[in-house]
């Protein structure tokens, strides 16, 4: 069976997706392609160049190594031009131009191994943008392009942003591409998860479930917005092509009280996730079909709210 790996967005908490990897690779199960969003792109073509434990180590060792500088440095100028308005962006995408440029050991499609997609959104139809092939760099600076926080990028005559605005989860384009076995590798799940912070000695736990509470900002409404209509997006993915291939997610712990901004708890979650894929995977069965949640499980019927 031909088997894709699709690898979505999570920012920071992208982090989790080279745990499983690992574990996926532990058990002999090896992509033959590999589509990947947004920090799940960055992801896939680190491991579409080696896709091997090998690979999966060094995938490790890099989001251990891994700064907030290094993607997110804060310039207030900037910063402050986007607060009024004046720009459409908070932060420049060079820094994680640079970063990219500096760790990936390839720069066109053609050099990878196994055979690599990147999502993209075009900005101006809201259509999803794949990229398989010609110059890298581009299109996963533009996949991570995270809307407001960075610009948008122009790539062949179109404004892309973030992969996930449009594909978040992009299982119908690796069965366009011929897999019959797909595995999700989530960069958040409904795991639990606890984390110690050394430097401050107080743990950090995930609470379940999140808290019923509206975010305090504009900004954190159009977030939490934009989050709620890619979960449902992937919802309808998962359910769609669980007919059409053999459909695994794997699972993951939960990122909830977590800012994915941060990378200090990259290798927490690393490890978490890489233990939580060696107990699932000797019974790991395809998820069933019907209506799912964004983690696989079956969905039950939601009572009708009314007002009055």
């Amino acid at each position: 069976m031909r088997t894709a790996w699709v690898m979505p967005g999570g920012s920071t908490f992208g982090a989790i997706q080279a745990g499983l990897a690992t574990a996926l690779f532990e058990a002999d199960v090896k992509p033959d392609l590999l589509v990947g969003t947004s920090a799940g792109s960055l992801n896939a073509a680190w491991l579409a160049r080696e896709p091997s434990k090998r690979g999966a180590s060094k995938l490790r060792e890099l989001w251990r190594s891994m700064r907030r500088s290094d993607i997110f440095p804060l310039q207030p100028t900037r910063f402050l031009a986007g607060k009024l308005g004046i720009t459409n962006h908070l932060m420049a995408s060079s820094g994680l131009a640079r970063w990219v440029h500096r760790t990936l050991p390839y720069r066109t499609f053609e050099q990878a191994e196994v055979p690599l997609t990147v999502t993209a959104t075009d900005v101006d139809t809201g259509d999803a943008v794949y990229f398989d092939r010609g110059p890298l760099l581009p299109p996963l600076v533009a996949s991570c392009s995270i809307p407001g926080l960075f610009p948008p990028l122009k790539v062949n005559e179109r404004w892309l942003v973030d992969g996930g605005a449009a594909a978040f989860m992009p299982i119908s384009r690796a069965v366009e591409l011929g897999a019959e076995r797909v595995f999700v590798l989530p960069c958040g799940g409904d795991r639990p998860f606890t984390w110690q912070p050394r430097k401050r000695g107080v743990g950090a736990v995930a609470t379940l479930p999140v808290p019923r509470t509206p975010p305090r900002s504009v900004s954190g409404v159009n977030g939490a917005a934009l989050g709620a209509s890619m979960l449902a997006a992937a919802r309808l993915d998962l359910q769609l092509n669980s007919t059409r291939c053999d459909l695994y997610v794997l699972p993951a712990p939960s990122t909830a009280g977590l800012s994915p901004y941060s990378f200090s708890h990259s290798a927490a979650l690393i490890d978490a996730a890489w233990n939580l894929t060696r107990a699932w995977f000797p019974h790991a069965r395809p998820i069933p079909a019907g209506p799912v949640d964004s983690s696989g499980n079956p969905e039950q019927s939601q009572p009708s709210l009314t007002c009055g």
